[in-house]
C-alpha cells in the first residue's frame, strides 16, 4: 500500500519509469506513505477514444491511487491534486493536442487488506 496505476495514451511521449519515480517521490514527500510501500505501474494504452471524434487530437493520463481506508477526504484530495501537478510538470506536451490529466484516490478496506513481505 499504496498502489499507483498510471495509464496514458500512446500518442503521448512519456518516460514511464522517470514519471513513476517522480510520482513515488511526491507521494513520499506527503509524509503519508512509506517509501518502500509504494507500488507503481505504468500502462500505455494502445486502444482508447476520447469523446466521439476519433480524428481529434486528444490524449489523456489517468492515475488511480488505492490506499488503506481511514484518511480524511481533504487529504485524499490534496494527494490527487499533487499527482496531477507532478505529472504536468516536466513533461513536453504535443502541440495542438488536448491532454486531460486526472487522478483519483480510492480506499482499500483496511480490515480485509492482506499483505506479506518476503525477505
Amino acid at each position: 500500500m499504496p498502489h499507483l496505476f498510471f495509464e496514458y495514451t500512446d500518442n503521448l511521449k512519456i518516460d514511464a519509469r522517470q514519471t513513476l519515480l517522480r510520482l513515488n517521490e511526491a507521494l513520499v514527500g506527503t509524509g503519508h506513505f512509506d517509501e518502500n510501500a509504494i507500488k507503481g505501474r505504468a500502462i500505455k494504452l494502445d486502444d482508447y477514444l476520447v469523446g466521439t471524434q476519433p480524428q481529434a487530437k486528444r490524449a489523456f493520463l489517468h492515475m488511480r491511487l488505492t490506499i488503506l481506508s481511514g484518511r480524511a477526504p481533504e487529504v485524499k484530495k490534496q494527494v490527487a491534486d499533487l499527482l496531477v501537478a507532478t505529472v504536468q510538470q516536466g513533461q513536453t506536451w504535443p502541440e495542438g493536442m488536448q491532454v486531460q490529466i486526472t487522478a483519483e484516490v480510492i480506499d482499500m478496506q483496511r480490515e480485509i487488506y492482506g499483505k506479506l513481505i518476503l525477505q
